[in-house]
């Protein structure tokens, strides 16, 4: 008999929960207050990369599990994905702590650049082979594909986790920020990130630049500038004079862009925790799957991995 399961929360990290558990014969509902494109996951300038994760080793196989799941869909062009070069310099008299992130790399994804292709004031730089996820794309794209293949969406916001232990048989939390109040989990701080838009242009790569900071990515519907990493702030708000300086520091890197119009800026609330939750909430069949703050997408299909071996062990103990 198949189990049924609901997840509560419909960002990444629930719809890659939701897409990994549909092959196996369970009855899944997403319950969310709001749905793609009305959620912080569709503001993500989502490429894959190892963003303030590094101190939770875990994060090494379920960022690579995630990278060979992106990699897979650029197969499947109405996917929205493509595999794209990414820049990431490290400045001059910068202490050096780059081999931290090197350990979270795929085999043969990353080149150290030639000193001669290298900028001024730059000391190193790498030529990293990643997934560029088009967020406008991919997450209509996922949420089709579940409602396809049977899963129900249901739009409630949802106050207590306990309210769905009768009705299911397996909860899986994925409610990023909305767990600070559902798990009472002062750990979990919302940190504000703002970008400025640019209309499109071909033929650029991703660029990150962590002392400026400042990175730019190239999307099919806007050049993506950013960023900022605000902490604790609760309001999903532009500043105009932090979008003036997201700009100023792109055009000192790359003036080609300064002939791209500003079509707009954004800003999402990162849902940060000093290490994800990933676990089953002791005595119970809830599953907790948040705290991803900016690695959201790098993690989220091995998260998803972890979460379905979770969902098994239950399933087998009530069998």
């Amino acid at each position: 008999m198949s189990k049924n399961i609901a997840i509560i929360g419909a960002g990444i990290s629930g719809m890659s929960t939701a897409y990994l558990l549909k092959d196996k014969g369970y009855n899944i509902t997403i319950y969310a207050k709001a749905f793609s494109p009305n959620i912080t996951s569709n503001k993500a300038a989502a490429f894959w990369f190892p963003y303030h994760i590094r101190n939770d080793k875990r994060g090494i196989e379920w960022c690579n599990i995630s990278y060979n799941f992106y990699k897979s869909f650029t197969a499947i062009p109405e996917a929205g994905i493509s595999m794209q070069h990414l820049i990431k310099v490290l400045r001059e008299n910068v202490e050096d702590k780059e081999p931290v992130w090197i350990d979270f790399m795929p085999a043969g994804s990353l080149r150290v650049m030639e000193q001669t292709e290298l900028q001024p004031g730059v000391a190193r730089g790498y030529d990293i082979t990643v997934p560029l996820i088009e967020t406008q794309i991919f997450l209509p794209y996922l949420q089709q594909q579940l409602k396809h293949s049977g899963v129900t969406f249901i739009e409630k916001d949802v106050d207590d986790l306990n309210e769905f232990a009768n009705g299911f048989d397996i909860v899986v939390n994925c409610s990023a920020l909305g767990s600070r109040k559902l798990c009472n989990d002062e750990a979990l701080i919302p940190v504000r990130g703002q970008v400025a838009l640019l209309s499109p242009k071909e033929s650029m790569n991703l660029y990150i630049d962590n002392e400026k900071p400042m990175y730019v990515v190239p999307r099919k519907d806007a050049i993506i500038v950013g960023g900022t990493y605000e902490e604790r702030v609760e309001t999903d708000t532009t500043e105009p004079q932090t979008i003036e300086r997201l700009l100023k520091n792109a055009y000192e890197i790359f003036p080609e862009l300064k002939q791209q119009e500003v079509i707009g800026n954004w800003a999402g609330l990162r849902p940060y925790r000093p290490e994800v939750r990933l676990e089953r909430e002791k005595g119970t069949n809830i599953i907790h799957n948040y705290g991803h703050g900016g690695s959201g997408f790098t993690l989220s299909f091995g998260c998803a991995e972890t979460v379905k071996n979770l969902v098994e062990e239950i399933s087998k103990e009530n069998s």
